[in-house]
C-alpha cells in the first residue's frame, strides 16, 4: 500500500547535508526521500510547507549538498509540485485544544500539524518534542509521527 507523507522542512535541510539533527552524518533522510520516488509514496504539500522548504534550502546556499539524489527530489517537489498538483492551499484547521495539553504541541510547530489535519499523511520530523506531543494526542488529532529512520522501514516494507 502506497503512504502519503508529511515531510517538515529539518528532513528536507538534513536530507540535502547527509546530517541528523546533531550534524552527525546520517542517510536516514535522503533514503526516505529516495524510498518514496522509487516506490511512488505520495507527498503532502501545502503552500506554508512550500514556503518553510524554500526557507531550509536558502540557509543551505553556503553548504555545498552531500546528496545529490536529495538536491534533485527537491527540486522535483519545487518545482513541478504546482504541475502536479500536489500543494494544497485550504485554510489550515484550528489546532484542537487538547493538542495543547502536556505533552502540548510545542508553538512553533502548530502550523505543521495544522497542516497535517487537512489530509492525515504521516508526519515526518526530527523533532522528538513534535513526535512525542503527536503520538500522545493520536486519539485527538488522528496523526502518526515518525522520525525519518522510522519513515524510511514504513516506506520500504509498503511497496505496492
Amino acid at each position: 500500500m502506497r503512504q502519503t507523507f508529511l515531510l517538515d522542512e529539518n528532513i528536507i535541510y538534513h536530507a540535502i547535508r547527509g546530517v541528523d539533527k546533531h550534524d552527525q552524518p546520517d542517510t536516514s533522510a535522503v533514503e526516505l526521500l529516495v524510498a518514496i520516488a522509487k516506490i511512488c509514496h505520495g507527498i503532502f504539500v501545502h503552500q506554508h510547507l512550500l514556503d518553510a522548504y524554500n526557507k531550509a534550502l536558502k540557509k543551505l546556499r553556503d553548504y555545498p549538498p552531500r546528496s545529490q539524489a536529495a538536491q534533485f527530489f527537491v527540486r522535483e517537489l519545487l518545482h513541478n509540485s504546482l504541475k502536479r498538483g500536489f500543494v494544497r492551499r485550504d485554510k489550515l484547521p484550528p489546532l484542537p485544544e487538547a493538542a495543547r495539553e502536556p505533552p502540548a504541541v510545542p508553538r512553533e510547530d502548530e502550523w505543521i500539524v495544522q497542516t497535517a489535519l487537512i489530509s492525515k499523511p504521516i508526519l515526518v520530523a526530527h523533532d522528538s518534542r513534535l513526535r512525542v506531543s503527536v503520538k500522545a494526542h493520536r486519539a485527538v488529532l488522528g496523526l502518526t509521527a515518525m522520525d525519518a529512520g522510522e519513515a524510511l522501514e514504513l516506506a520500504k516494507s509498503e511497496r505496492a
